[in-house]
């Protein structure tokens, strides 16, 4: 283990329910701001196995296994690239905070992670903290999500809202005294796997196809009833609950593509609404916050809100998850708890990670 006497960083690795890569920071442990920031994308093939994978629900305990290695070395090379590109050595980086990739989540009973925290650790010589999310859920909690520390001590003692638009989007609601979170449900994740259905895309760059359609009224409706929708907090989900198959339930086969579409957009946008109070300010992260037109719509819909993004906190919207993660190994080296009983559900607070130790 590197010595916390002289070493002063952590690596943060974060990977999302969008399935696209990893992200990667490099945070001070003493002033905590970010110092280096990188992103490396999955591999095309590894990227199709993980969305199968994730849609599914189906495979091979040998196809997980290559697959969890794969992932590790990803997330080792990112760690590798965030070093190498700021100049620094193993000896300086305390602990990676890996999250990993989520692969399964059924909050209150499971929750899985793979990119092998072992391996990581081996590759980049660096004690690495890995797993954080299912000692939550040993003590009775959702497991997620556990962002809303990071959140409150990003806005430091101020009131406001957090919405991270990943695969799915999960919204942090503070008060002076208090602290909220929860997955509202899909940001990106549905918006994603229809394009790439019917335009073999990845992603609806800015909303322009959202953008040409037409909300299917009785479409939005019949989604707006699902049971996640109505139940209350604490809740997560994830792609496993909100995918294509999800999605196929509701459709009758009429629509026209870009319609659903717009209607997705419409959804993840309402369902993010229906919880941001009425001229609370809002700090907008994730992949989505990238989508010109979800923004629109989320302003459109809070007129009374100053919606910006967590550019404005000092950490770019793309790595905000990355440094939570950062943050957390540095809680757990230090012995210290990083989940909100509040917010995921868990009877106590806990200790979070499994260290594997260099």
């Amino acid at each position: 283990m590197a010595d916390i006497k002289t070493a002063q960083y952590y690596i943060g690795l974060m990977s999302g329910t969008s399935l696209d890569g990893v992200d990667g920071v490099i945070v001070d442990s003493e002033t905590q701001k970010i110092v280096n920031q990188a992103y490396l994308p999955y591999p095309k093939p590894l990227k199709d196995s993980l969305h199968r994978l994730t849609q599914s629900g189906q495979t091979t305990l040998q196809n997980l296994a290559e697959i969890d290695i794969q992932i590790a070395e990803v997330f080792a090379n990112t760690a590798s690239s965030l070093m190498a590109s700021a100049k620094f050595n193993s000896d300086q980086i305390i602990a990676i905070g890996s999250h990993g990739q989520t692969i399964y989540h059924q909050g209150g009973k499971y929750s899985m992670q793979i990119a092998h925290g072992a391996l990581i650790a081996e590759k980049t010589n660096i004690t690495t903290v890995a797993d954080f999310r299912m000692q939550d859920v040993a003590a009775g909690g959702q497991g997620a999500p556990l962002t809303p520390m990071y959140h409150q001590h990003l806005l430091n003692g101020k009131s406001g809202t957090v919405v991270n638009l990943g695969g799915i989007a999960n919204l942090t609601q503070l008060t002076i005294s208090a602290v909220a979170g929860f997955d509202t449900g899909p940001a990106n994740t549905l918006l994603d796997n229809w394009i790439k259905r019917n335009k073999s895309l990845d992603y609806d760059r800015d909303g322009l196809w959202a953008r040409s359609g037409f909300i299917d009224q009785n479409l939005l409706e019949k989604m707006l009833t699902d049971a996640y929708f109505q139940k209350n907090t604490p809740k997560s989900t994830g792609p496993e609950y909100f995918n294509l198959e999800w999605l196929d339930k509701y459709l009758t086969g009429n629509e026209a593509a870009e319609d659903v579409q717009r209607t997705l957009l419409e959804l993840t946008a309402l369902s993010i609404s229906h919880y941001i109070e009425v001229g609370v300010d809002v700090y907008l992260c994730g992949g989505g916050a990238h989508n010109t037109f979800l923004v629109e719509r989320l302003m459109y819909l809070n007129p009374e809100s100053d919606i910006t993004d967590t550019g404005l906190l000092g950490v770019h919207v793309d790595y905000v998850e990355a440094a939570a993660f950062a943050f957390f190994a540095q809680r757990t080296i230090a012995g210290q708890t990083s989940n909100l009983t509040e917010v995921t559900g868990a009877k106590q607070t806990r200790i979070l990670g499994a260290i594997y130790a260099i």
